[in-house]
């Protein structure tokens, strides 16, 4: 089977992970003194966070959830990017996007910033929705491993092959995890940013573990190193 005779007629949501500026406050507290009715407010407040189309579409929300990569002033190399070229990262379920950033966040602290002490860090989803004619590396893995191998170099080369030659991007699973993900090299098959909520990840780099929570100080989940693999 040959790797790229594959593509896809791709119309869907796709699911971004990202760093959140968010500051540990509740927008409410001020508002309304008691807990629950500021967790309403807070959970309406969320429900009508939604960017909508045409110029309003270009502001902030859109910026944040799509834009970044590609107006950032450098670029860095990535699966599917060697530094060289702009790639967007999103994932087709809500639980690979987790796995992928919680994998990354651990490796983060352990091996740039080579921290051994419990870190948080707040990170926000988004829902975008993606549509597109790409290259599908789905159920190309048995016959191609390097598809989610921890050396990039082969993956990388797709990328800056596909990107040179003007496609818009690429299906392909997820090395965390067993779903999918979608990169692209451009971000006009992407649109309508819709954030879903935010995340408080407690990293602990010699666990190798994160907890994650939805609302303050209850769990929702905790991933390890070692469930974080294909």
């Amino acid at each position: 089977m040959a790797l790229l005779d594959t593509a896809c007629d791709f119309s869907g949501p796709v699911y971004r992970n990202i760093v959140s500026l968010r500051v540990s406050a509740n927008l409410f507290d001020d508002l309304v003194p008691n807990a629950r009715a500021q967790d309403v407010a807070n959970a309406a407040e969320m429900r009508v966070r939604h960017v909508g189309p045409g110029v309003i579409e270009r502001g902030l929300g859109y910026s944040e959830a799509i834009g970044y990569p590609f107006e950032a002033d450098a670029s860095v190399a990535s699966r599917y990017g060697d530094g060289s070229i702009r790639v967007w990262y999103g994932a087709l379920d809500e639980a690979t996007a987790l796995a992928e950033t919680c994998y990354h966040q651990i490796q983060m602290l352990r091996d740039i910033e080579g921290l051994d002490r419990v870190v948080t860090r707040y990170r926000k989803v988004w829902q975008v929705q993606a549509a597109g004619l790409f290259i599908d590396l789905r159920g190309k893995l048995a016959e191609h491993p390097k598809l989610v191998a921890d050396d990039y170099a082969a993956t990388q080369a797709i990328g800056k092959r596909l990107a040179h030659e003007g496609l818009p991007g690429v299906l392909y699973p997820s090395a965390r995890w067993p779903g999918d993900c979608l990169a692209t090299f451009r971000a006009d098959p992407l649109s309508q940013p819709s954030q879903r909520y935010d995340l408080t990840y407690h990293i602990d780099p010699l666990a190798g573990a994160v907890t994650v929570e939805r609302e303050p100080g209850r769990t929702w989940c905790r991933l390890t190193l070692a469930e974080l693999h294909r």
